[in-house]
């Protein structure tokens, strides 16, 4: 089997409501579609959803860049990933995003060459798995209500966004964290947007028993201060925009930097690239979330396959296909239940992509 076209297929997706963040604020994202083509007749189907403020990427760098990797992979086995990264990353570094999508087209033609669901290929550890669900930078009366709203809808776990200002991010936290009760499970992401000595401060006011992590609260840059904050603060410390590969976790493993660490298919050039920080960070005990950029439904399905063939994977955030507006080009790959995910059995990712 050889790879005869890459194409990538740029689409426009409206978010259901504004999304606030500390890197900013989303209202719609143009995501790119990778169709790879196969002498065979087999056909692909891959995600590249590029975010400049953590890769660097857009949808105009990487389109701009998949000329040399289709001339690099045609005629090449899409199902032979290592070739394919090889090949890739030695024309050109870096281009996550648009590796991710050609990453997850091939595994879709693995499976589908397979006859066997991706998850199953994988590993196979369940065909089930569970989300959190975000919620945006709000006032506390905003977050709790959004909280109490998706806690109605059966979810367990939740995730806050942080990092506008520091009294209202406490205020929230912990008013968010009071509302729901122990049982639901609180998250705090602030998106690299507090310091050292803030998150210290922060920590220290809040202690809900159900506040489980705080996700990359400083820098990417500064892995050294972390074994500090770690020590300090009683709150578990995720990384995610420190980690892009395995070098990356397996420095902030070296240093004791982190808890946890978030894996992103886009960050880390997709599902090959992201099996190597998982099997870092289990070889060392440090347990992962596989989280999202704002994917539509084939990006999360390529996460929800990857999350339900590795046990090490602890938490689900692949929640974005739930902000997205429906689009009329994608079905399949999973059902979904509130915060459960089901997965197809269909060969490959299962999804059914109309372009």
């Amino acid at each position: 089997m050889e790879i005869t076209a890459i194409t990538a297929f740029p689409r426009q997706v409206k978010l259901k409501t504004p999304f606030k963040l500390a890197l900013g604020e989303l209202r719609d994202i143009t995501t790119l579609i990778i169709k790879i083509e196969t002498d065979d007749g087999v056909t692909g189907y891959g995600e590249a959803s590029p975010y400049a403020p953590v890769n660097g990427e857009t949808n105009e760098t990487e389109q701009a860049a998949l000329p040399v990797f289709v001339n690099a992979l045609t005629g090449c086995d899409p199902r032979n990933l290592e070739q394919v990264h090889a090949r890739m990353d030695v024309v050109m570094a870096g281009h996550t995003a648009l590796k991710c999508g050609i990453d997850t087209a091939c595994s879709d033609i693995l499976g589908k060459a397979a006859s066997l669901p991706l998850w199953q290929l994988l590993g196979g550890h369940s065909h089930i798995v569970t989300t959190d669900i975000t919620i945006p930078i709000g006032t506390p009366t905003q977050m709790v209500a959004s909280a109490r709203t998706y806690v109605a809808a059966g979810f367990t776990a939740l995730k806050l966004k942080a990092g506008d200002n520091e009294a209202a991010d406490i205020a929230a936290i912990n008013a968010v964290c009071a509302a729901v009760g122990p049982t639901i499970s609180v998250k705090v992401d602030a998106n690299q947007a507090w310091t050292v000595s803030q998150t210290l401060r922060i920590a220290a006011q809040l202690r809900a028993p159900n506040l489980i992590a705080i996700e990359q609260p400083v820098p990417d840059w500064q892995l050294l201060s972390l074994p500090l904050l770690r020590a300090q603060s009683h709150v578990a410390l995720m990384l995610d925009e420190s980690i892009h590969n395995a070098h990356d976790a397996a420095d902030a493993i070296r240093l004791n930097a982190a808890d946890l660490i978030n894996i992103k298919l886009a960050k880390s050039g997709g599902l090959f690239g992201a099996a190597a920080i998982d099997a870092t960070a289990a070889a060392a005990g440090v347990p992962c979330m596989v989280g999202c950029n704002a994917e539509t439904r084939l990006g999360t399905a390529a996460s929800a396959h990857f999350i339900a063939a590795h046990e090490n994977v602890h938490y689900g955030d692949i929640d974005s296909f739930m902000l997205l507006a429906e689009t009329d080009w994608l079905s399949g790959g999973f059902t979904s239940d509130g915060p459960t995910l089901t997965l197809s059995d269909r060969p490959g990712l299962g999804v059914d992509v109309r372009l």
